[in-house]
């Protein structure tokens, strides 16, 4: 069975994601969030927990749309993780 959940192409195009994201092979979720200390915090959990547990992590973003939303981005792959942790303006 196959826990594995993508979301599709034409999905993906329609909210103007990349082709190559990690939400396409269910690796990464979005969590919003009511603003950027919150966002901080999130993202300061997710961090401790990727270090006591030693695990590692593809993407730690914190983004911001144009419209002023605040959601952390995280992403966990099979291999090849990079640990990329940016602050994202859109």
């Amino acid at each position: 069975m196959n826990n594995q959940i993508d979301i599709s192409p034409q999905l993906n195009r329609a909210i103007h994601g990349n082709a190559n994201s990690n939400h396409m092979t269910g690796c990464a979720c979005d969590i919003r969030v009511s603003g950027m200390e919150q966002a901080l915090r999130y993202a300061v959990i997710l961090m401790d927990y990727a270090d006591e547990s030693k695990q590692e992590f593809d993407e730690l973003l914190i983004e911001r749309n144009r419209y002023r939303a605040i959601w952390v981005h995280f992403a966990v792959r099979p291999k090849e993780n990079r640990r990329k942790i940016l602050f994202i303006n859109a």
